[in-house]
């Protein structure tokens, strides 16, 4: 069987993700993203023939190069993460979890740990190919689904080597809470479980905190999915964090990451807890923002877990700069990986 893969982008940097599969004499592209930055590269969109796009969740580096796809073009994504697309643009539903064929090829979604909404995609093809988009095995409120076998895996190895806990990471944040901060955070994705664990950290504290309409309106979203798409024993402290009265002048705030500046809040500084972009890389290199990691990727030793349990034989570290390095960390969970990542990858 013909099977051909190829990054066009996402592979040595932090990039958009998207990948050509060639399988069956079909094309499908996985995740269409777009530019984290100005100047980033686009180039991935130029020209493409394919015959379907498969989305795997709904941040920007993932969904943000629909816009530049022509419109009749197939597009399978979840119902939430539909929600994303550009106004109009027609959709068909892939599974939350589960089973359907795209172009004739099988295709297997489950949760990926990461975002409402997020799938890991697993193609039925040559083995199996499966990519795991943007996923993590440590969320509060995201479940994370074990994937079937599959030769090929196509890894978010956003973290590189990085293979610290979760739970240090909240200590670290936890630390810093007896000072003014505002959380900018992704709606979908970390705002929703990092406003569960502030609550009961400003709780503990006794320190005032607020929320800002976009991750309130994240969590009723949640609350409004079926039960087996979130973590079970969390529904409860989640309304009660919906009906609780709270200032407009907290000490602690969690909000939607708008690109906010430190002009913009004069009485609170800056604490971002996943990517920087090199405009805020350079703020915080001038001491104008502070960073702490939140995991919302998967770290090595999950990484090395997962490899494991798919069987892969070859797999292509994606989102990272650190590919040689990832590969050789892995290399004692699967011998057969290449120096560069997979054989299959253009």
């Amino acid at each position: 069987m013909s099977l051909r893969i190829e990054v066009l982008s996402g592979l040595g940097d932090k990039a958009p993700a998207a990948i050509l599969v060639e399988a069956e004499g079909r094309r499908l592209l996985l995740d269409a993203g777009g530019a984290l930055h100005p100047g980033q590269s686009m180039e991935w969109a130029e020209g493409l023939d394919v015959d379907a796009v498969l989305i795997s969740h709904d941040h920007f580096d993932h969904i943000g190069g629909v816009s530049a796809l022509p419109a009749e073009l197939p597009l399978y994504c979840t119902p939430l993460v539909a929600a994303a697309l550009p106004s109009g643009r027609e959709w068909r539903a892939l599974p939350e979890r589960g089973q359907c064929r795209i172009s004739g090829i099988p295709v297997t979604t489950g949760q990926a740990g990461h975002s409402l909404g997020g799938v890991w995609l697993h193609l039925g093809v040559d083995g199996g190919v499966f990519y795991s988009g943007d996923a993590c095995r440590e969320s509060l409120l995201f479940p994370f689904d074990e994937p079937p076998p599959a030769r090929i895996a196509l890894l978010d190895a956003s973290y590189g080597r990085y293979d610290t806990p979760q739970v240090q990471c909240r200590e670290a944040i936890a630390q810093r809470l007896s000072e003014p901060w505002v959380l900018p955070v992704p709606v979908s994705g970390r705002a929703l479980e990092m406003a569960l664990w502030l609550d009961a950290e400003a709780g503990r504290r006794d320190a005032s905190w607020n929320l800002d309409h976009s991750c309130r309106a994240g969590l009723e979203a949640l609350l409004r999915l079926p039960r087996a798409l979130r973590r079970e024993g969390h529904d409860a402290a989640i309304r009660r964090l919906l009906d609780a009265s709270r200032t407009d002048s907290p000490m602690l705030w969690l909000v939607e990451d708008r690109d906010d500046d430190p002009q913009d809040w004069p009485a609170h500084r800056l604490l971002h807890t996943g990517y920087l972009t090199p405009r805020r890389r350079r703020q915080r290199a001038e001491g104008e923002v502070d960073w702490q990691r939140w995991n919302v990727h998967l770290r090595l030793s999950h990484m090395r877990a997962l490899v494991r349990q798919l069987g892969a034989r070859q797999v292509i570290p994606l989102f990272t700069t650190e590919v040689r390095e990832v590969n050789e960390s892995l290399a004692a969970v699967e011998p057969a990986l290449s120096e560069e990542g997979s054989d299959a990858a253009g």
